[in-house]
């Protein structure tokens, strides 16, 4: 059976976002997408709520879950890429109607996953926090049970993505003056969707998260924008010697000076 293409999409050309987010939706509300998702708000929760400032921005391509409920900042927001998501305004995280710097906190839940500009989707996140503001981000790990899963069932929406790395994000942000801080990681068992062997590889998870094993599921990347600093330069005037100011002498001052040198 020929698989239906997406209108206005070049085959191997990654989709938008807003053609990605109804697929997405219906994934997370999967028993494996739940599964996932609650996980990763019991590792973010936390993590979100040791941060503090004025304005938080929230950008996910689901709004099943809020990961920001939990925080301490008053003024929060959120955006998405569809249209019809509960709480969410939608709009082009390739070009966030926000002014630079006016951001404390700025979430993404799996924006550079599905992103056909993942690059500009960060640099926007960038530009719009302050500087010594933080970034979370919540992506997908492709060398896990996960994300391997994609090299033999390649239908379902959340293997159709860009498979970012940890450390590829990383390097990512420090360009950006992003320093990554904190790397958290979650959901090491079976990508199975029956909740009952979800629930037999339990185990898994203890494991995993007892060692901190490289290969969960899902990584979470906590990221602070660096500020430039200038380096101060203390002059003490008072010691400095003076510069001895430089006079032409005239004629009669040479002609005076060679008559004492005589004498």
């Amino acid at each position: 059976m020929e698989k239906k293409s997406i209108p206005g999409r070049r085959r191997g050309e990654q989709p938008s976002l807003a053609q990605s987010c109804p697929a997405l939706a219906n994934w997370f509300a999967s028993p494996l997408g739940k599964e996932i998702l609650s996980q990763q708000l019991a590792l973010a929760q936390p993590l979100v709520e040791g941060l503090f400032g004025y304005h938080l921005m929230q950008a996910g391509v689901t709004s099943a879950v809020d990961f920001a409920a939990c925080s301490r900042i008053n003024h929060r927001f959120r955006f998405n890429a569809c249209r019809g998501q509960k709480g969410a305004a939608q709009v082009e995280f390739e070009q966030l109607p926000l002014p630079s710097e006016s951001i404390d906190v700025a979430l993404l839940h799996h924006l550079l996953d599905f992103s056909p500009q993942p690059h500009q989707v960060l640099r926007e996140a960038a530009r719009v926090l302050i500087p010594g503001g933080h970034m979370v981000l919540i992506g997908f790990n492709p060398f896990s049970l996960l994300g391997l899963s994609r090299l033999l069932f390649s239908g379902s929406a959340h293997q159709r993505g860009n498979q970012l790395r940890a450390a590829r994000v990383a390097d990512w942000m420090n360009l950006l003056d992003l320093q990554a801080d904190k790397v958290e990681r979650g959901f090491f068992r079976l990508p199975l969707q029956q909740r009952e062997l979800l629930a037999k590889t339990a185990w898994m998870e203890r494991l995993g998260a007892r060692w901190h094993l490289p290969w969960g599921g899902f990584y979470i990347i906590v990221a602070r924008k660096e500020v430039a600093r200038m380096r101060t330069i203390k002059i003490d005037w008072r010691g400095e010697r003076k510069p001895a100011i430089s006079v032409v002498p005239s004629s009669s001052q040479i002609a005076a000076r060679r008559r004492h040198q005589k004498h």
